[in-house]
């Protein structure tokens, strides 16, 4: 009783589960791979063993068994053993076979037959019959061809001409066969060589247009153009009273009778100018205004028709009314007026080999007569001259020309008046944003509440001035041996040196040249803004560079994170002096805005520097070169040898006469400008000599607190602003300051 209950029990649910899920589905199906054919969905028991390609009748699928019955037989599958019939097109004309492969009946091209889409070579179609796979197709392709001259369509391929091809016939083929393509026709398919087709438009000669004549799509039914008198056009073939040409991506047909091998030709009868704007046109008749002569426009002619004369221009004949003609220019009219935008030579005709002596200044208002090209007519000094088109206006220009905008990188910065120190009208802060109107000398020519005024070149920047970074930003040593220091002056040597990529934790900044940061190790210590920087460096060693070369930007150049980025952070000037501390893949590395940043090598223009160059073993041109071999290095406060990493001014005249045999303590400016180590003190700025020892005054306190190395009368070498670099004592950034001269 007990067993009695268990076995209606699962009967249930297994009926349940059945009419949960199932699917009617009266489909034709084939055993892809051998199966059980089981009395049940439960698989209990197996009724017989079906083998592959055994075609059976689908009644309903559920879930995962769908009921089938083969012969007599019904019972459960599983799903996965079911093939189900596809369609597909035969491709290419073939026959339908037995298992054996015995020819059955043949199935030509388009048809489509339902097929089980198993493993092998041939394909079980749903009557029992087999075809090759490489006969079928999911879709049939066609493509476009052009009958070449002399095609044919062939009946069967290399069989009889069934119709011949008009040479350019466009046709749709539908595949190929025995190297014919099959086209369609009303009665069923011909076949046409491969070789008499093309897959471009066949041309069959050219012809000219001798007059303006309609283009249509058709054997003129529908116009779609025009073509125009005079144009050469490729024939492709003719029907009837027209031909057929290839225009704008299509055939058109124009009539035959429009069409010569060659244009006429007319002698030419001499020259005139037109007297006024007059209009051209294709015919005597005036239907068809193709252009238009401008005043004063000079025309070859040939002959005339009636009131029209006819000229040759563009490649073609065209008529102008006679009355518009002259052997005569006309007048010269005055058109208004316009102000030259920059300062121009003028030309006796409209060309730039016709330059004269005369120029017209920027600014000035001119009378204007008419163009001719790219020139305008202008009148000076009674006469008719040319200007190049573009360099005039209707509106005055302003005095000077933008040359972009520009980020203020200081606060404070002084704005002057004109091109010198002599008299300082206004302050710009750090960040803003100023136009700028080129440079005169050492200054830059900026616009201030409406007024042209100058400030210093080195003060401004085309990349917008970046924040201080955050306390617990995460920072990377950028060398091998960055130095670090128990107190933020390099008074002494290093505490230690830093691998390159070595991670840091900034805790505090400390002016513009150094961050107070924490090791990995947990020890907190001083390193120097210029070795280090927020991304970590890619593993490409620098190398070094010759410092004593001069290398200049060649345009706006970008700079990068690393060497061979791709995505710029910022931008340097055109022709700006840089100081390469090492090269990197593709890159220099330089010292920027208190950070390393690279700068691409092709972007670089390297030349001698003659100041550079050392030119005797005097104890001067000794001093020269200890101070000229470490261009470049950071500004470090306090630092008298490199081994700190840099130098500070009075640092680097310490280590640089100590080198060249002049010994003696550091002192600060103060010190060499009251002290008896340097000799022979003077104060007229034109007295500087080479190896004279420069002194400025105010630069970032009161009396002497800044110094450097002459390396003429002008230029001097000096640890300041952000590195050890070259600059002129006429700089605004020094001019101001300047103090006065002493001599080892």
């Amino acid at each position: 009783m007990f067993i009695l209950k268990r076995l209606l029990s699962l009967l249930f649910i297994c009926s349940f589960f059945w009419t949960a899920t199932v699917q009617a589905n009266e489909n034709e199906a084939v055993i892809r791979i051998e199966a059980s054919l089981y009395e049940a969905i439960d698989e209990s028991v197996v009724l017989i063993t079906l083998a592959p390609h055994e075609q059976v009748d689908v009644i309903e699928t559920a879930a995962t068994h769908s009921r089938i019955t083969i012969g007599e037989t019904e019972g459960y599958v599983r799903n996965d053993v079911l093939a189900y019939p596809v369609d597909r097109y035969i491709r290419t004309d073939t026959n339908a076979v037995d298992a054996a492969g015995n020819p059955i009946t043949p199935l030509s091209y388009g048809t489509v037959v339902k097929v089980f889409d198993l493993e092998g070579d041939r394909l079980l179609m749903t009557d029992g019959a087999y075809v090759a796979r490489e006969a079928l197709a999911e879709t049939l392709e066609t493509s476009t061809r052009y009958a070449k001259p002399g095609a044919n369509v062939l009946a069967t391929p290399g069989g009889n001409v069934a119709l011949t091809l008009e040479p350019g016939a466009m046709l749709t083929v539908h595949g190929i066969q025995d190297d014919h393509f099959r086209i369609k026709l009303e009665n069923g398919y011909g076949f046409v060589p491969a070789t008499m087709m093309s897959p471009s438009p066949v041309k069959t000669g050219t012809q000219v247009a001798v007059t303006g004549t309609m283009t249509f799509s058709d054997l003129g039914m529908t116009a779609v153009g025009q073509l125009v008198r005079g144009t050469r056009s490729s024939v492709y073939g003719t029907s009837g009273d027209y031909t057929r040409l290839y225009k704008g991506g299509m055939f058109v047909y124009v009539q035959t009778a429009a069409l010569a091998e060659k244009m006429p030709t007319y002698a030419k009868t001499g020259s005139r100018y037109a007297q006024g704007e007059a209009s051209l046109y294709r015919d005597v008749e005036k239907t068809d205004v193709v252009g238009k002569l401008k005043r004063s426009q000079i025309v070859s002619i040939y002959g005339s028709d009636g009131e029209f004369t006819r000229i040759f221009t563009n490649g073609q004949f065209l008529f102008v009314e006679s009355k518009w003609l002259k052997t005569t220019p006309p007048p010269f009219l005055k058109t208004g007026q316009r102000y030259i935008q920059k300062e121009t030579p003028l030309y006796t005709g409209a060309s730039l080999s016709t330059k004269t002596s005369f120029k017209l200044k920027r600014g000035q208002l001119v009378n204007v007569y008419g163009t001719s090209g790219n020139y305008t007519r202008v009148s000076s000094n009674g006469k008719f001259y040319f200007v190049p088109t573009n360099l005039t206006s209707t509106k005055k220009p302003p005095l000077y020309d933008s040359s972009g905008k520009r980020y203020v990188r200081h606060d404070e910065v002084e704005v002057y008046a004109s091109a010198s120190t002599v008299k300082q009208v206004a302050e710009l802060k750090r960040g803003l944003v100023v136009e700028t109107y080129g440079t005169s000398g050492y200054y830059t020519r900026v616009r201030v509440n409406g007024a042209y005024r100058f400030v210093a070149m080195g003060y401004l920047s085309l990349t917008k001035p970046l924040a201080k970074p955050k306390v617990g930003t995460v920072f990377y040593a950028q060398f091998n041996g960055t130095p670090y220091f128990s107190a933020d002056v390099a008074y002494s040597r290093p505490a230690g040196t830093l691998a390159r990529g070595t991670k840091l934790i900034g805790l505090r900044s400390i002016d513009a040249d150094f961050w107070h940061v924490r090791l990995p190790s947990g020890k907190r210590v001083y390193v120097l803004n210029p070795y280090i920087a927020e991304t970590k460096p890619k593993a490409i060693q620098p190398t070094n560079v010759n410092p004593v070369a001069h290398y200049a930007t060649t345009k706006q150049t970008p700079y990068y994170a690393n060497p061979n980025d791709t995505r710029p952070i910022g931008y340097l000037d055109a022709s700006q002096r840089v100081y390469p501390r090492g090269k990197s893949g593709d890159s220099y590395l330089i010292q920027y805005s208190w950070r390393p940043v690279y700068v691409k090598m092709k972007d670089i223009r390297i030349k001698q520097d003659p100041l550079l160059t050392k030119r005797s073993n005097s104890q001067q041109e000794r001093m020269i070169a200890a101070a000229a071999r470490h261009l470049g290095t950071p500004y470090t406060w306090g630092s008298q040898s490199p081994l700190n990493g840099g130098f500070d001014c009075s640092g680097l005249i310490h280590y640089a006469t100590n080198q060249a045999g002049k010994i003696g303590g550091r002192t600060n400016v103060s010190g060499y400008w009251h002290s008896g180590h340097f000799k022979n003190k003077r104060t007229g700025i034109t007295s500087g000599r080479r190896g004279d020892i420069v002194f400025f005054a105010g630069t970032y306190r009161s009396g002497p607190s800044h110094i450097g190395i002459m390396l003429d009368n002008e230029f001097f070498i000096h640890a300041g602003g952000e590195m050890l670099q070259i600059n002129s004592i006429h700089d605004p950034m020094w001019r101001s300051n300047f103090l006065g001269y002493k001599s080892l």
